[in-house]
């Protein structure tokens, strides 16, 4: 609403026409309407860049402009501007034109009065502001206020054709955030839509001039960014949006951890029209998001063979599942105290009817957050409850786990689904299904899972965290989540005699898994090897190559009733280690041991210790070095004879730490846990000299018996 008087330009070259004009207005007795004029469409802009023109009122016959040029002109320079046409010809087909191009009335001179044209130029006022906020709403996202997905491609458009002509080069940069549905499903869409207003508000502040903002719908934004130099400057922006959007933000009182995927494409080299430029930078996204690259992915060629592929891929596997082509093979987990195989873990394969019996790496990244993940889920877990019910009538009541991916766990349907299914196999305890969830999934659901986990436990199913350790993990975390089974990831068994990190790691989930109650299977046991270190390390129990591959159902079958009746692989009857094994055996062993006095001297510090605590200080196994042959093998070594003297010294300081904890002398008990910490570092590193000296011993012996 204007509370001042209306300035109105009247564009028009006969003399007559303005004091004619001017005339009605005083008769209008419209005291709110100041007039002003100029004679051409070329002094417009001049008079224009004085401000304060509310209407234009235009002459459809002036000396640089005739008929509908003369709106085309004004309205392509000044579209903010209303406008009212003054013809002297009743043409209704130049009315319409006149519209068309801008103008919101169309008078002719000779059919209107004063009250007329004040109305008319009032009318013209309210249609102008009626016609901007529809334009707004068109071309602008009613949450953000950004521009939408329909003007970004409009002046996509446009910003092409200035690029040809100008031979200029721009990019197109799409962003999607990262968990926006699990943050929409866990805090509900209000949190969702004001992350979203943040994550505009922030984008909108790091816009230069010529760049283009626009919300593409749901949680993805786009960009158009113009004429990129030589260098990196739209890889430099697509950091300057990780580093200003890939922090907590608080939202609501609530802390959400933002991060986010870049797909980027580039003019002229991936496209010339606006929809090529747009899917590529998509295509782009779509590899970043597979890939899990979370700093900016450029558009190659290379993708559309990829995204071809897995078209076709996903499209068979479809087939594959409606004309069950898909079955389980079943890999042992055993008991590294009693040798019993305690369960399988069912995994699905792929029986393809052109390249044979394909594994989960070579389709399952293809179809993975997509329908078809969850459909597989569903034949999976049904598929088990079959096995299970075949294998209890052949009086086999071993346990099976399955994979249950976070998509299927967040759909309402899955609970129920699976209640069913246990339902129509009453002959199945539902203990004897386990299911297993990645720690990565449960650690991003983890507000949603406490309750859909704790109605699938207290019906009796078993829970397992798979790949424990890949995560983010917390105490609460474990807390509250109702689980049975900790699964360390293959990655640290694997590895354990290469990297001593691991051992500490393993350790450290044993101990957590002790503290909760919940036991722990090391995957990716290689090596037999391996057994007596994890059993020092808290582990029970192991699946892995050294025990048996996947095998399918009449295979493994044979397999469980060969171990049953005692005949086990050559490995897993008893066996000397290796020495190099012997030596990360006892260091394992004495680690633990350290490990434990050190936390037991903090914990006195606070509390009083049971007698079974304080026994522990006393009970050093250096007795591992004075048992059969390890001092013949090692004696020749440096490191034995300096780690035996260590040795002595730890039990010495162990032993020292008794007083002060009695006495509750906090100062001592620090002092002595200090000089322990230190020569903990110090037998670590003698450990690691004495086992690559037995190693190369080993080596050697070996070249000279060849």
């Amino acid at each position: 609403m204007i509370d001042r008087s209306l300035r109105i330009l009247f564009v028009e070259d006969n003399p007559g026409d303005i004091r004619l004009v001017r005339e009605m207005l005083i008769a209008a007795d419209e005291e709110r309407i100041e007039l002003s004029f100029v004679s051409r469409v070329g002094e417009v802009r001049t008079r224009l860049a004085q401000g304060g023109i509310d209407v234009i009122l235009l002459d459809l016959n002036l000396p640089d402009a005739n008929g509908l040029s003369a709106v085309e002109h004004i309205h392509a320079d000044f579209p903010e501007i209303p406008l009212v046409v003054l013809s002297s010809v009743i043409d209704e087909e130049l009315a319409v034109a006149s519209l068309q191009a801008g103008a919101q009335d169309f008078l002719v001179k000779g059919m209107i009065n004063g009250p007329l044209l004040t109305r008319s130029i009032f009318y013209a006022i309210k249609r102008k502001d009626l016609e901007d906020q529809l334009l707004f709403s068109l071309h602008h996202d009613s949450l953000t206020g950004l521009f939408n997905r329909k003007f970004l491609i409009a002046e996509l458009e446009r910003t092409i054709r200035r690029s040809q002509s100008s031979g200029g080069k721009f990019a197109v940069l799409l962003l999607d955030l990262s968990r926006f549905k699990s943050i929409n499903d866990t805090y509900g869409h209000g949190v969702g839509d004001s992350l979203l207003i943040e994550v505009a508000r922030i984008l909108s502040g790091m816009l230069d001039p010529g760049m283009i903002l626009a919300r593409m719908g749901g949680d993805e934004f786009g960009f158009i960014l113009p004429a990129p130099g030589e260098g990196d400057e739209v890889g430099r922006f697509a950091r300057r949006i990780r580093q200003e959007l890939c922090r907590v933000h608080t939202i609501d009182s609530i802390e959400i951890d933002l991060d986010l995927v870049i797909g980027i494409s580039l003019f002229p080299d991936d496209g010339i029209s606006a929809e090529d430029m747009v899917r590529k930078a998509a295509r782009a996204l779509d590899m970043a998001i597979d890939r899990h690259d979370y700093d900016y992915t450029l558009y190659n060629s290379s993708m559309d063979e990829v995204i071809r592929k897995r078209k076709a891929l996903m499209s068979e596997f479809s087939r594959a599942i409606a004309e069950k082509e898909l079955v389980l093979h079943f890999q042992p987990i055993i008991n590294l105290r009693s040798r019993a195989v305690s369960g399988v873990e069912a995994l699905v394969r792929w029986n393809h009817p052109d390249r044979g019996l394909l594994l989960p790496g070579e389709f399952l990244p293809e179809i993975a957050g997509t329908e078809l993940l969850v459909s597989m889920g569903d034949w999976v877990l049904e598929s088990a409850l079959d096995h299970l019910s075949r294998w209890s009538a052949r009086g086999l009541d071993l346990p099976i786990s399955i994979n249950v991916d976070l998509l299927q766990l967040r759909r309402e349907e899955f609970v129920p689904r699976l209640f069913d299914l246990l339902a129509a196999h009453p002959e199945v305890p539902a203990h004897r299904l386990e299911i297993e969830i990645l720690e990565t999934s449960t650690a991003e659901g983890f507000h949603e899972f406490p309750e859909v986990l704790r109605r699938i436990h207290e019906r009796g199913v078993r829970l397992a965290i798979d790949d424990f350790g890949t995560g983010y993990s917390s105490l609460s975390y474990l807390k509250n989540l109702p689980v049975d089974t900790l699964k360390v990831d293959r990655g640290f068994v694997i590895g354990m005699l290469d990297n001593r990190e691991n051992l500490a790691i393993i350790e450290s989930i044993a101990s957590l898994a002790r503290i909760f109650g919940h036991g722990v299977v090391a995957e990716g046991m290689e090596r037999p090897e391996f057994i007596p270190l994890l059993q020092k390390l808290g582990c029970d129990f192991a699946q892995g190559y050294a025990i048996a591959r996947p095998m399918a159902e009449e295979v493994f079958l044979d397999w469980e009733r060969g171990w049953r009746s005692g005949k086990a692989p050559e490995p897993f009857r008893p066996i000397s280690p290796a020495p190099e094994i012997s030596v990360l055996s006892n260091e394992v062993e004495y680690f633990v041991w350290l490990q434990g006095v050190l936390s037991l001297a903090q914990k006195a510090c606070f509390a009083a210790l049971s007698p079974e605590e304080v026994l522990f200080f006393q009970n050093a196994p250096v007795h591992v070095w004075r048992e059969g042959a390890s001092e013949s093998l090692y004696r020749t070594i440096p490191a034995f004879t300096q780690l035996e003297s260590a040795h002595r010294e730890a039990d010495s300081l162990s032993r020292q730490l008794l007083d002060p904890i009695r006495e509750r002398d906090l100062e001592a008990i620090r002092d002595l846990s200090r000089q322990l910490l230190l020569l903990r570092d110090e037998i670590l590193s003698l450990y690691g000299t004495l086992q690559k000296e037995v190693l190369f011993q080993t080596l050697l012996g070996t070249r000279a018996k060849r």
